[in-house]
């Protein structure tokens, strides 16, 4: 008599994971910004260099505008585009250098 269901290896074995969609990833939303920041990009297996990257990049987004509260990130595209002419012209960066806090911001 043969108990194993079918796909499973043993009687009482543990189903495989089912796949999330690193869209449905919600970090936790009592942690601070970069906190959370850093808790999707671990899901998502970015790597350490990268993760500091953005986090830099971000913290630099959220100085820039002076922002104080996560509502003032909503409406993006603008601030996002006057964060990036800023860099371009007072930062005096290179198109490669905008492409990754672009990366970092809007990620």
């Amino acid at each position: 008599m043969d108990l194993r269901h079918p796909g499973q290896a043993f009687p009482g074995a543990v189903p495989p994971p089912v796949p999330v969609a690193y869209e449905s990833v919600i970090p936790n939303p009592k942690a601070k910004l970069l906190d959370q920041l850093r808790e999707v990009m671990r899901l998502k297996h970015y790597s350490i260099r990268t993760e500091r990257s953005y986090a830099d990049w971000v913290r630099r987004y959220v100085q820039f505008h002076g922002m104080k509260s996560r509502e003032e990130l909503v409406p993006g595209t603008a601030k996002v585009g006057a964060f990036l002419s800023d860099l371009a012209t007072n930062g005096r960066v290179a198109a490669a250098t905008q492409n990754q806090a672009f990366g970092g911001v809007e990620g």
